[in-house]
């Protein structure tokens, strides 16, 4: 059972990665012309665990008239990263902790003295 635990948390930990990338890619593309940020899309996995099915693309900003043209404007918005980033801090400190737990009680176990 522990090692199931630690499996699960590890699929989040790898998931939290893959958000963690999205999130930075999205915030460094804000002042990109039409940029379409992505939203990574995640699952369970039976058995315990998660992982990614895919990233949608959001739609791009609106369009404005800058005097030379039409430009569309990136459609990240930096309050929803920053959000973002706030969750996947804490679910990755949450399994961190998880995978610290189960490795403390797994040396429990082991630790037999006779």
């Amino acid at each position: 059972m522990l090692i199931k635990g630690m499996s699960a948390a590890a699929s989040g930990l790898s998931v939290e990665a893959t958000c963690l990338n999205q999130t930075a890619h999205n915030i460094a593309n804000v002042n990109t012309d039409g940029f379409q940020p992505g939203r990574v899309e995640q699952a369970d996995v039976q058995g315990g665990g998660v992982r990614v099915t895919g990233i949608t693309q959001m739609p791009a900003g609106p369009t404005i008239d800058t005097g030379d043209g039409e430009v569309q404007v990136s459609g990240t918005d930096l309050g929803t990263e920053m959000v973002n980033l706030i969750t996947t801090e804490r679910s990755a400190e949450a399994n961190m902790k998880t995978i610290q737990t189960a490795d403390e009680m797994l040396g429990t176990i082991l630790d037999v003295k006779g």
